[in-house]
């Protein structure tokens, strides 16, 4: 069997457009992978043109020296050992589908590829906004009346002229400690509760907004710091209360390896898209796993990912509540069976490979183009 071709799908996604790859073969098997990178979609796309001039004609089977060969043995369509999240989306996309064609041809799910089931599934948390407490408890108690059980808000920004700027972002401590307090009455003790910092503080501030919500019992804090400078995980750790939680943003094993080695981390969390896939990502497993860190991937993707990410998360020892993204009511209509979602869990399909497969009538209903109002 030889790779064929290599083409892209994107979806018309609020916020981010789905980008989907597929991989065909000569024998007429078809994997599928995602590879969304938020808002730059179309450079992705591009990219995955790039590299798929040294993937026709080879063997989808070969997954491990497929990786490589891109990454650190090409010059002309490669990496060539230079990480970034547009390239390692589009290499993410096309590992993604040479698991799934492997899974087909040997008839099996891909968990069962990647050393069984550890567990029957994903167990995700979902997301709560509102611009009031009240609003918070509010949206936190559906989530909750739907099944979930662990919740993930975002901090009050500080500033509508620098949003992200970490010099001039605080967070607003009282007011976020005030949502999350709210919060924690409403869904009670036991559901766990996340908070986004977007990497949008420096140690300080990042410090003074962890300590004013101490008495609201977080699970984790998420991106406290700018990924730039990977010590300044570890100086907000050693300052508070509530486990860290990083980072989405960055793109290889070695960098997950070196913040680990900092003692910078209490949860992992890479994105499989923006971390190279399933080879490189259930690495990075591996290794959190040495260092007696779970995973909780950065997930905000569509149903192809989000799918890859269950059969990975089910698969690993060291697994914790991965994102899951709702309130897209047709998110299912691209596929041919729907994701079962049961009790804050993601289950696996059945079928052969990722278990699933695109209904190219919900596709084409939903399918964006470059040059489409985003």
């Amino acid at each position: 069997m030889k790779i064929r071709d290599i083409d892209t799908i994107l979806i018309n996604s609020p916020g981010r457009k789905w980008t989907i790859v597929r991989v065909h073969t000569d024998e007429g098997l078809v994997g599928l992978g995602e590879a969304t990178y938020s808002n730059k979609e179309p450079v992705v796309v591009a990219a995955v043109e790039h590299l798929k001039q040294e993937l026709i004609g080879e063997d989808p089977s070969r997954i491990e020296y497929l990786w490589h060969k891109i990454w650190d043995r090409s010059s002309i369509s490669g990496i060539w050992r230079m990480a970034g999240p547009v390239w390692m989306s589009a290499m993410s996309g096309i590992d993604i589908a040479l698991w799934d064609i492997k899974g087909k041809v040997a008839n099996l799910p891909l968990v069962e590829l990647l050393g069984g089931k550890y567990r029957h599934g994903m167990e995700v948390y979902t997301h709560f906004g509102g611009a009031t407490p009240e609003e918070s408890a509010k949206q936190a108690l559906a989530k909750v009346a739907e099944g979930y059980t662990a919740l993930k808000g975002g901090v009050r920004s500080s500033s509508k002229d620098y949003p992200l700027s970490p010099y001039v972002e605080d967070g607003r401590p009282r007011e976020t400690a005030a949502q999350f307090a709210a919060v924690r009455e409403a869904v009670g003790p036991d559901i766990k509760l996340l908070m986004d910092c977007h990497g949008r503080f420096t140690v300080a501030g990042c410090i003074r907004l962890a300590r004013a919500l101490e008495s609201v019992d977080l699970y984790v804090l998420e991106d406290p710091v700018p990924p730039d400078d990977l010590s300044a995980y570890a100086k907000v750790r050693r300052e508070v209360s509530m486990q860290i939680m990083g980072s989405e943003r960055l793109n290889t094993k070695n960098q997950y390896r070196q913040l680990m080695e900092r003692d910078g981390l209490d949860v992992a969390q890479p994105d499989l898209m923006y971390a190279g896939g399933i080879t490189e990502v259930q690495k990075i497993a591996h290794i959190a796993d040495t260092f007696h860190i779970p995973l909780s991937l950065h997930n905000t993707k569509g149903p192809v990912g989000i799918i890859a990410a269950a059969h990975l998360m089910a698969s690993i020892p060291n697994a914790a509540p991965t994102e899951f993204v709702t309130g897209i009511p047709w998110r299912d209509e691209i596929l041919t069976e729907p994701l079962q979602v049961e009790n804050s869990y993601v289950l696996l399909p059945k079928g052969p490979g990722l278990g699933i497969e695109l209904n190219m009538e919900g596709v084409e209903k939903h399918r964006w183009r470059v040059g489409d109002p985003r």
